[in-house]
């Protein structure tokens, strides 16, 4: 018996020693791969705060250079004003992200930097117009200087897009490394245990040891289901849409935000062929190849493909526009996969469109401007010239004087509408409302008008009832409907013709009709004829087409609309309707 103890001893030293053995490194390895893990999980968080603040900040940006081009266009301050405010969002993003990259890599920090140098360089070209201060310039000379600042805002967006994709692309890594680590900490683990428990078969004292490894690892799994719980958390949190892909072009993972956007569940799409799915047409309706597909792309050359204008098929047929990153996924020696990262474009599509439609509109006026004030100043010039430089008599001086004095109030009165249009656009437009008599309101407009009518060699007539009502109006306003619809039934009426304007009243209402004998309104003129600088079938350049979008704002300012009646070669007829007060 002694001797079998002695021979066995050796057995039960090496069983203790790996027994042992594997309970230290069982207890100080996961110590050391924990802390790996917070260092990586730090990392993500921060990763998932800076990234959805970037969408943000160029929503800003865009924001910013709207409202450069709204006030260029329009001359507005309260465009300044809005640029301020958003100023001061933009400040607001950027120390927050200071406050977040702050504990992270100095590549982030010089990141952040090189894009608020890239700021700095397009804002100190506008500063002086948006800003004010003693090298303060004016909305004219800075138009010449529109497309530098276009170009400067263009590389900060290319500057905010490269630093959003390192974020996109570190946080994609650090998230693979991450959930490889727990793989490698969890096999460590489980060969442990195994090791330990071969020890403690060989030595039946170890058994009283197996109980509390086999809590620790308890503990260990509860560890990895919670941190597995964090990281999804982390996916539900980001606002794009993430997808895994593996090496046949299937989905293996969908986000929920990614769900949400497309309109399919995780278990729609996962093992579903991603292009075929979602990605398989073009804007056009053509077919997108295969082959040209950035998630294809990225896996057969492992490098990063990334599209900054495409397009994603929902569920239900529907498209919408993104930005696309697609990143492979690796294990250090060869790829797993890509993750697809989607942002939906869709609200800064649309700002983009505003902007594009701030610069048309300011073309249009441009255009307008240059067009419709080019002849009276001509006039004011050269009736000017006259008068100071050729030795004329009273009569004829007086005749020039009043030839500059017609010139100068048609410059006036353009003027004066682009900024009615403008304040009616921009919803600003205020009513100084009193009760006035319908008749004598639309008399006053009838006689303002007597000298064009006889200008044009045109009858003109108001049929007044008896019995005059009272309406709730801006008198002055609506002055100007009635003159702008006389005015216009006076140009498009022929020499010999008529034009009636009538008040009549129509239960609790005031209905005023103003009907020509013209040439009437062709059909296809009929949807833009409230439009601005819209002029029809006008050929003679007369009119700046501001006169019925006037008539438009101000009607509707006081509750109502008008309405037209035409046939070509009979006439035209706009009435609107107002409460009568008695």
């Amino acid at each position: 018996m002694n001797r079998l103890n002695r021979a066995g001893r050796p057995g039960w030293i090496i069983a203790l020693a790996v027994s042992f053995t594997s309970l230290i490194t069982l207890a100080l390895v996961p110590v050391l791969l924990e802390r790996q893990e917070a260092v990586i999980q730090s990392e993500i968080t921060d990763f998932s705060e800076a990234r959805p603040m970037f969408p943000e900040i160029a929503l800003v940006h865009s924001r910013e250079m709207m409202r450069i081009e709204q006030y260029v266009s329009s001359g507005d301050p309260n465009f300044i004003v809005l640029y301020q405010t958003d100023l001061r969002r933009e400040e607001e993003l950027l120390n927050d992200l200071r406050r977040i990259i702050a504990g992270m890599s100095a590549v982030y920090q010089s990141e952040l930097a090189r894009m608020e140098l890239t700021a700095s360089n397009w804002k100190i070209l506008h500063s002086p117009l948006m800003d004010g201060g003693p090298f303060r310039t004016t909305r004219e000379s800075f138009v010449e200087s529109m497309d530098d600042d276009r170009a400067r805002y263009a590389a900060l967006q290319e500057t905010a897009r490269n630093f959003e994709d390192l974020l996109i692309r570190d946080a994609t890594t650090a998230s693979v490394t991450l959930g490889s680590q727990r793989r490698w900490k969890l096999w460590f683990t489980v060969g442990l245990v195994v090791l330990t428990i071969s020890g403690a078969i060989a030595m039946g004292i170890v058994g009283v040891s197996l109980q509390e490894l086999a809590r620790n690892e308890a503990e260990r799994r509860k560890e990895t289901v919670a941190a597995r719980r964090e990281v999804r958390a982390v996916l539900r949190g980001t606002g794009d849409g993430i997808i895994g892909v593996g090496l046949n072009g299937a989905c293996t993972f969908l986000n929920e935000a990614g769900s949400r956007l497309l309109g399919y569940s995780k278990q729609e799409l996962k093992g579903k062929s991603v292009h075929n799915m979602i990605h398989h047409t073009r804007w056009d309706g053509s077919d997108y190849p295969l082959k040209e597909c950035p998630v294809h792309l990225s896996l057969a050359s492992g490098d990063t493909a990334r599209t900054l204008d495409d397009i994603l098929w929902r569920k239900d047929g529907s498209s919408f526009p993104v930005q696309l990153a697609v990143s492979p996924m690796t294990d250090g020696l060869e790829i797993l996969g890509v993750v697809l990262t989607f942002t939906d474009m869709t609200e800064i599509r649309e700002t983009e469109e505003a902007l594009k439609q701030a610069i048309s509109a300011r073309d249009e006026v441009l255009a307008v401007v240059s067009h419709d004030l080019r002849n009276p100043v001509g006039t004011i010039a050269a009736a000017a010239e006259l008068v100071a430089d050729v030795p004329l008599s009273q009569e004829r001086r007086n005749e020039h004087l009043h030839t500059i004095r017609r010139a100068a109030g048609r410059v006036n009165r353009l003027i004066q509408s682009l900024l009615d249009v403008a304040k009616i656009e921009a919803g600003k437009i205020t009513l100084e409302l009193s009760f006035e008599e319908i008749n004598e309101l639309v008399n006053d407009a009838v006689t303002q008008a007597g000298w064009l009518a006889e200008q044009e060699g045109v009858q003109l007539l108001f049929e007044e009832e008896e019995t005059s009502s009272r309406v709730h109006v801006d008198r002055n306003k609506m002055l100007q409907v009635l003159s702008n619809l006389i005015e216009n039934a006076l140009k498009y009426t022929p020499e010999g013709g008529r034009v009636t304007v009538s008040a009549k009243r129509e239960k609790d209402n005031v209905l005023i009709v103003v009907s020509d004998t013209g040439v009437g309104i062709e059909p296809q003129v009929l949807n833009n004829l409230f439009d601005r600088f819209w002029q029809g079938h006008r050929k003679d350049g007369k009119g700046s087409g501001l006169g019925l979008t006037i008539v438009k704002g101000i009607l509707q300012a006081h509750g109502t609309t008008a309405n037209v009646r035409t046939e070509v070669g009979e006439g035209s007829s706009f009435g609107f309707t107002l409460p009568a007060i008695s």
